[in-house]
């Protein structure tokens, strides 16, 4: 991807080319020679580039002008609700384009370098570099040349019993394996990379998890993603190359591709560490720098987008099959509509109780964003059950596309259709309900939202003790004194 600077009026694309680039890719336990000819990630690409693409379409809505450049809305720094809600509702738009099945867009780490570019003081230096410096070039070098950035910061789960340091098989993260004048060299993994194959560079720090012992894991750097060193082990796709989008509309469009993170030798420039082998700085990463707040309101906006998704698949449904007419169906979509009410709310509502940091960023209220967190996963996984229970044995029984083009198609156009809906649209509607409810595509959708943004009791535990309850509690002690 050309990275150098843009001037006004040009935009960035992916090209399938970038992605051979040196880079090494394995995907089915073989080395890709050239990753811009499987299909998979071509498609996926397309779904992808939708974040470059709308600037093109929607500049009035997608792109700001500053010092004579235009830059995405995501990296204009927010200073007013106005400010929050314009990028929200860019981080929707870009959403839509893959039904919010794609997690890990663009627009995921961009959202929160205008807030880490304010917040880098934090970081220090050490005899080698100035980690600082670092980030501010860092920052000022993604906006400007507006790169897709992945991130890593899951560490294996080798054992999960005792702290990094205390494993002695196995690599539970990543170590310096060499340090000299010139940078060090990084050896060891990071799991489920989302998106890793794509991207052209990789953002990498750790969850504030370490422990006292576990300096030499309390690492945060960035790096090419064809660096020599660096493995992307893909985990098994779910695509059906055997069969059509028409059998498989999700599954066959597109796949995130998890992926397994593998560092051997890998050489880092002092230029290009913002965090070395301090436990206190690593765990402060991803809060401190203003990554966290902003990155939650890009996922919980994307969320917003696949719950509908799913809420509009449940209730087409239920209409074309003619149940829509029973109360108790009307109560179970109804369910999900609230339940989409709730979302819809909790976002602006992070938005209008937002507040302006002590570096002039102005932030979404992290509360209704973590309450989104905590509970979307049970509503999607409500409409997905809706679903089954609608599709029921219908969704078992629906004859492979190229059927409808054979000998008995016109008997299936016969005997599929009905008053509400053509053969042919029943199969492609139970297929797709399939697809998002049954599937491995769509129970791996499910996962994600259980488990992209950490561990869903931490979440809760979060949020219980950071609720501000001062009128309730007031209410309490007045009747109770």
């Amino acid at each position: 991807m050309n990275t150098e600077k843009l001037k006004l009026g040009e935009f960035s694309m992916l090209l399938a080319s970038d992605l051979d680039d040196g880079r090494s890719v394995y995907l089915n336990g073989k080395k890709l020679d050239s990753p811009s000819k499987e299909p998979i990630f071509i498609k996926t690409l397309s779904y992808v580039n939708a974040y470059y693409r709308l600037q093109q379409t929607h500049p009035e809505t997608h792109m700001y002008a500053e010092d004579g450049q235009q830059y995405d809305i995501v990296f204009k720094t927010p200073h007013t609700i106005q400010d929050l809600t314009a990028k929200r509702c860019v981080y929707q738009d870009i959403a839509i384009q893959s039904y919010g099945m794609l997690g890990r867009t663009p627009d995921f780490i961009d959202s929160g370098i205008p807030a880490f570019a304010a917040h880098t003081k934090f970081l220090g230096c050490n005899k080698y570099a100035n980690f600082s410096s670092n980030a501010d070039s860092y920052c000022a070098r993604i906006k400007q040349s507006d790169v897709f950035v992945s991130h890593a910061l899951q560490n294996p789960q080798i054992d999960r019993s005792k702290e990094l340091h205390e494993v002695t098989k196995g690599a539970t993260g990543m170590k310096a394996s060499k340090v000299t004048n010139e940078g060090i060299y990084v050896s060891g993994a990071k799991m489920v990379n989302t998106l890793a194959p794509l991207s052209n560079e990789l953002l990498i720090f750790n969850t504030p998890t370490l422990a006292p012992g576990d300096e030499d894991y309390a690492l945060a750097f960035w790096l090419p993603i064809n660096s020599d060193g660096l493995s992307i082990i893909c985990r098994k796709p779910f695509n059906r190359p055997d069969h059509s989008e028409f059998d498989y509309p999700l599954s066959n469009a597109f796949d995130e591709i998890d992926a397994y993170i593998i560092f051997e030798d890998v050489f880092i420039p002092w230029s290009d560490v913002f965090v070395f082998q301090d436990v206190e700085k690593s765990n402060q990463f991803f809060t401190e720098s203003g990554l966290f707040q902003h990155t939650t309101l890009q996922d919980q906006a994307r969320g917003s987008v696949k719950l509908e998704f799913v809420t509009s698949l449940a209730i087409e449904l239920a209409q074309r099959l003619g149940v829509d007419k029973y109360l108790n169906v009307q109560e179970m979509l109804g369910n999900l509509t609230a339940n989409l009410e709730l979302v819809r709310g909790a976002l602006v509502n992070s938005e209008l109780t937002g507040s302006m940091d002590d570096r002039g960023v102005f932030g979404p209220n992290l509360q209704p964003l973590l309450a989104i967190r905590a509970q979307l996963p049970k509503m999607y996984e409500l409409a997905l059950t809706t679903i089954q229970k609608l599709g029921a044995g219908s969704m078992m029984g629906v004859p492979d596309g190229r059927d409808f083009d054979g000998k008995l198609g016109h008997v299936l156009d016969e005997m599929m259709s009905s008053t509400l809906m053509s053969a042919e649209y029943r199969a492609k509607l139970l297929n797709l309900s399939w697809d998002v409810s049954g599937e491995s595509f769509g129970q791996r959708q499910l996962m994600y939202e259980y488990y992209h943004g950490g561990d869903p009791v931490r979440i809760r535990a979060q949020h219980y003790h950071s609720e501000d309850l001062h009128i309730g509690d007031a209410m309490l002690k007045r009747i109770l004194k």
